[in-house]
């Protein structure tokens, strides 16, 4: 009796997200009154949440169902949902997307969308995953990441800017910094170390940036002061500016220190020089990033020429984020890993 119970709730939730996958999935700006009672049960939306606030309980139990998947199914349940796709790719236009990449028809590509739905609904019944994410599971080090979200703008054939807001939990009494640094990937072809007179970095909130120096030919560290020392469980948010005016290596990671519950990213390209393509990296070895060889999914620019992607959970010491390549094959852009 238990198990047909469980299977009503995984079918029921099933109906709900193939009702939620059409049009522009996640992206559709309809999506609050598109949720069904049972997904609503699943997110924990209540009736006084704010349009707003239901979007984004929607947005990231999906993104945590569909990191419990396995890896195969991953990317397809994302584009099936909307996410890391064109503003205004419908869903038969990602179908089409994805049988384009598996050499596939629309029909077969609907079965799979399908089989991908029922194990997002029966993940959600599944074993229970850790709602703080790694902050529940993991007390290493004396702070870890809560939230990570970075935003970062092309602003010319060499030169980006870094706009990250970071969301940090001490683990310690008396934190008073935050130490962070950001490796600045070099063409095999340069030598030299790096000049800081090249980078740029400035709080906007949440503190101030002290003791920029090099601690590798292409690493820069510095330290994140919030306003007064964090006790253990305090949180604290800092956002700051990286300015880069010279790149090399076409690639964005988050490579943690310590654990990082969530990153998201969006990269904004020049729409005048658009990457022939672009991909997602995901909690690859540090080493394999620029690795050509290396199999990774594709992602999509929409009509303003961004993408963006998202990652839960982060092991420390692997690269999560975004690699393309270049419109030409003039030397392409370098970038930082935080």
């Amino acid at each position: 009796m238990a198990q047909d119970a469980a299977e009503a709730k995984i079918n029921a939730l099933s109906a709900e997200l193939k009702l939620l996958r059409k049009g522009l999935g996640v992206q559709a700006k309809t999506l609050p009154a598109l949720i069904g009672e049972q997904l609503r049960e699943v997110c924990g939306v209540h009736e006084d949440d704010t349009p707003g606030t239901v979007r984004g309980k929607v947005v990231e139990t999906l993104r945590r169902l569909i990191e419990k998947l396995p890896e195969s199914h991953r990317e397809t349940a994302r584009i099936v949902l909307g996410f890391g796709t064109g503003a205004s790719e419908r869903y038969t236009q990602r179908l089409e997307l994805l049988g384009t990449d598996a050499d596939r028809n629309v029909r077969t590509m609907q079965r799979r969308a399908d089989d991908v739905i029922y194990l997002i609904a029966e993940a959600a019944y599944g074993a229970p995953w850790p709602h703080a994410g790694v902050a529940a599971a993991s007390q290493d080090g004396p702070w870890h990441t809560s939230a990570l979200a970075v935003r970062l703008t092309m602003t010319g054939a060499a030169a980006a800017e870094v706009f990250e807001n970071r969301r940090v939990v001490s683990h310690v009494a008396g934190l008073v910094d935050v130490e962070h640094a950001v490796s600045l990937a070099r063409p095999a072809s340069t030598t030299g170390r790096l000049d800081l007179a090249d980078v740029g970095i400035d709080v906007v909130a949440g503190g101030e940036v002290h003791s920029v120096r090099l601690v590798s030919a292409t690493r820069v560290a510095f330290s994140l002061r919030p306003p007064q020392p964090l006790d253990a469980g305090d949180e604290h948010e800092f956002f700051f500016r990286i300015r880069l005016d010279e790149l090399t290596a076409p690639f964005y990671c988050c490579t943690p220190e310590f654990p990082c519950a969530s990153f998201d990213l969006n990269v904004r390209f020049d729409r005048r020089q658009p990457p022939q393509r672009v991909w997602r990296i995901d909690g690859e070895l540090s080493k394999d990033v620029q690795d050509p060889l290396t199999a990774r999914k594709p992602l999509f620019l929409d009509n303003a020429g961004e993408v963006r992607t998202g990652f839960r959970d982060l092991r420390p010491a692997r690269s999560y984020g975004v690699g393309w390549q270049p419109a030409s094959r003039a030397a392409g852009p370098r970038l930082p890993s935080p």
